[in-house]
């Protein structure tokens, strides 16, 4: 029997032979929303669901237009078009931020796929609430009409509200145009 299929009469009797650990941990992670409320059976599921570890994730499946960079400061990633996960934290397309909604330590991920025209550098960050994250530090690569793979990631403790961005700039004072064949933040409680 699924637990959609439960009638309420029939709790108290299903509640220690049916519902486990693993169908509280996968109703959680499935994002279903059970209003159960009966005592010990929602302490139960409460202590559960608060297993469940905010994650977010958003990336970019198709490759976009070009970008460009110029000058010294660092200009946001705007080329996100899936949210992979969106649990316990904020996940928003159109802003291309992630969200802290429960301050505590993070694991920042990044992982980005370009192409740029010039033979020039190009330095990534992971910008907090705008300004780079000096701990997580910058990413550089060079490019020369040839795609270019960086990635890192770091854990870092971020406050409630936190907004973190991912950032490029052109390092040597000029312009560039940038291609991201692939791009991919995630942003996960540890």
């Amino acid at each position: 029997m699924a637990i959609n299929d439960v009638k309420l009469s029939q709790l108290p009797e299903l509640v220690v032979a049916n519902i486990t650990d693993e169908t509280i941990v996968f109703s959680a992670e499935a994002g279903l929303n059970y209003k159960i409320k009966m005592g010990a059976l929602s302490a139960y599921v409460a202590g559960k669901v608060q297993e469940v570890k905010p994650l977010g994730e958003m990336s970019l499946v198709a490759p976009v237009p070009s970008q460009t960079l110029s000058g010294s400061n660092f200009t946001q990633i705007t080329a996100f078009d899936k949210i992979q996960y969106e649990r316990g934290l904020e996940v928003d397309l159109t802003t291309s931020t992630v969200t802290i909604l429960k301050a505590g330590d993070y694991r920042v991920t990044v992982n980005l796929n370009s192409e740029f025209s010039n033979n020039q550098g190009v330095e990534f960050a992971v910008l907090v609430d705008g300004v780079v994250n000096e701990s997580l530090g910058s990413l550089q690569g060079r490019g020369n009409g040839k795609p270019v793979y960086i990635g890192g990631a770091d854990i870092d403790p971020f406050v409630e509200g936190a907004t973190i961005t991912l950032g490029a700039r052109e390092d040597e004072g000029g312009s560039l145009d940038i291609i991201y064949h692939k791009v991919r933040l995630t942003v996960e409680a540890v």
